[in-house]
């Protein structure tokens, strides 16, 4: 318990001591924030309200989002950011694979909104279809964690698509609790927010309030605080696994570590079929994620 409180603590004080930082990165999103829900605003001045229209800035603002994951990732492992360049640099690096995502995204939302829709209002027919509109509610919180953990990955690692892709549905499932807490704490800013109308008194007040918010701080807390609470996995699981601890696992000069990794072996075995395949691939074996290379190289180090 004390562990954690200081962790939170530390996690805390860095925010504190880098708001100059998140307010900056802020203020550089919250540029195509600002346009793309200004294009979405005069397109609906001159068609309609259309769903299609109103859920583009997820695609839109999904390289600028991955910008803000970096400057939070960068102050939450205590690297040094300075300037516009950390946010800049994550924007121009990930560009490819961030539009990507935000396609991907804007597609899975438009899907998840429609079956929501079509299947709660199936409800008032067939109370049968409430049970689908359950399972269509599970699938959004699922693609909800999907969303915190692709841009995390995708500008902490340089790996093929369909692996980030691969790697955010495994811990998406497999980080359940820290992902409730993710969407909780998300929720919880919300409702922070929301709350102001009760004390402005009016909503012109609110609403001004609220701008004022989304320009300065608020999606860039948003986005460290959903690091702060999912990086630690991916550190653990992606790229601590996958490095360090590994290697001190596969270290000769020992007969304990030798002794320790056949132990792990006869407990969890391993298939050769999945040895064969691309070596860069990360595969799932004893509640990791490692590179498919380090796991032949276990395989062999235990055998030979």
């Amino acid at each position: 318990m004390k562990k954690e409180k200081k962790k939170f603590t530390g996690l805390f004080s860095k925010y504190l001591h880098f708001i100059p930082q998140l307010v900056l990165a802020n203020l550089m999103f919250a540029i195509p924030m600002i346009i793309s829900f200004a294009l979405v605003w005069v397109i609906e001045n001159f068609t309609a309200q259309i769903v299609f229209i109103q859920f583009l800035p997820i695609w839109f603002l999904m390289p600028f989002y991955c910008g803000l994951c970096k400057v939070a990732k960068d102050i939450i492992i205590g690297k040094e950011v300075k300037g516009v360049r950390p946010f800049l640099g994550a924007v121009k690096a990930n560009l490819k694979y961030s539009i990507v995502h935000g396609f991907i995204f804007y597609i899975v939302a438009l899907i998840d909104y429609f079956a929501l829709i079509f299947y709660y209002q199936a409800g008032t027919y067939n109370a049968v279809m409430y049970v689908v509109f359950g399972l269509c509610v599970a699938v959004t919180i699922l693609s909800v964690f999907c969303l915190f953990y692709v841009p995390v990955i995708t500008v902490t690692l340089d790996i093929k698509l369909k692996y980030i892709y691969k790697n955010a549905a495994l811990m998406s499932l497999g980080e359940l609790p820290k992902n409730l807490l993710a969407l909780l704490s998300c929720a919880a800013c919300v409702a922070i927010v929301t709350t102001l109308f009760s004390f402005t008194g009016n909503y012109l007040g609110a609403f001004v309030t609220i701008m004022i918010l989304l320009v300065v701080i608020l999606p860039v807390t948003m986005a460290y605080v959903i690091t702060a609470i999912i990086y630690p996995s991916i550190d653990k699981l992606l790229i601590e696994k996958d490095g360090k601890n590994l290697k001190d696992k596969l270290d000769p000069s020992t007969a304990d570590s030798h002794a320790l990794l056949v132990a792990q072996l006869e407990e969890n075995p391993i298939d050769p079929a999945m040895l064969e395949g691309d070596e860069n691939e990360l595969v799932f074996y004893d509640g990791k994620m490692i590179k498919r290379a380090k796991l032949i190289e276990i395989y062999k180090s235990v055998n030979e």
